[in-house]
């Protein structure tokens, strides 16, 4: 089986996380770090109909790396998370 290759145009990013479309794989942010969380693999790994499948590991380095541009370009929503932290 090959690997398709993994693309930003694949993934949906909201301050709630981000999440692989084709597979469901997802990051949700813990309230106050957005930079620690919990992933969700979803179907990441499992071959798609075709045959072929996502490499896990270019799947999760690409959502991080997505997720880290969309923290830093956004970094006032988050700011604004931790101040309302107790």
């Amino acid at each position: 089986m090959a690997s398709i290759l993994v693309r930003r145009d694949q993934f949906n990013i909201s301050p709630q996380g981000i999440i692989h479309k084709p597979t469901g794989a997802y990051f949700a942010p813990h309230s106050g770090d957005p930079y620690s969380g919990s992933i969700r693999l979803g179907q990441l790994g499992n071959a798609v109909p075709v045959g072929d499948r996502y490499d896990p590991d270019q799947v999760k380095k690409m959502m991080m790396q997505l997720w880290t541009e969309y923290v830093a370009a956004n970094s006032a929503l988050f700011n604004k998370q931790r101040a309302s932290q107790p």
